[in-house]
């Protein structure tokens, strides 16, 4: 049996910076600090080149956990702001959330909830009044492990 795959509706993007506009790195700084100290949640939109995923707008999304210590957010909110992002041309890169008073490092469940979704970037942010950490990961090539992508801002 031969199978043939039609890799042109399989993007197949690898990335490995994450560059936040200085518009987007304001308004996460906003949305984050607003929202302190319970996690903030949302959608990094943009476009991807050459390796590069360049965000020029964020959304933020509601967490319905209203927690400290995590978030899960409502998938049809999720879906309803990327379709209408691309429609404005913007592509959807990944998601943010912040850990107050924490490292930007991915909790057991962050680890988990990656890796069922590997073509997206994961930024977080450790966040607390005195400072701001920023830390971008994504599902690795060999589609088990994460990879630590270089975040860049534009100010």
């Amino acid at each position: 049996m031969n199978l043939q795959i039609d890799h042109s509706v399989i993007p197949i993007v690898k990335i490995y910076v994450l560059r936040l506009s200085r518009e987007a790195y304001l308004d996460l700084y906003n949305h984050i600090s607003e929202k302190y100290p319970l996690e903030a949640c949302g959608i990094l939109l943009g476009k991807i080149e050459n390796g590069i995923a360049i965000v020029t707008r964020i959304l933020p999304l509601r967490n319905i956990k209203e927690s400290r210590t995590e978030f899960w957010i409502d998938e049809k909110e999720w879906i309803g702001k990327i379709l209408e992002a691309q429609k404005q041309g913007l592509e959807y890169i990944g998601l943010y959330h912040s850990h107050p008073d924490a490292e930007p490092l991915p909790s057991p469940s962050d680890r988990h909830r990656m890796l069922e979704c590997p073509g997206e970037v994961w930024l977080i942010v450790g966040y607390s009044p005195s400072s701001l950490t920023m830390a971008a990961f994504r599902v690795g090539d060999d589609g088990y492990s994460l990879l630590s992508l270089q975040v860049q801002k534009s100010i």
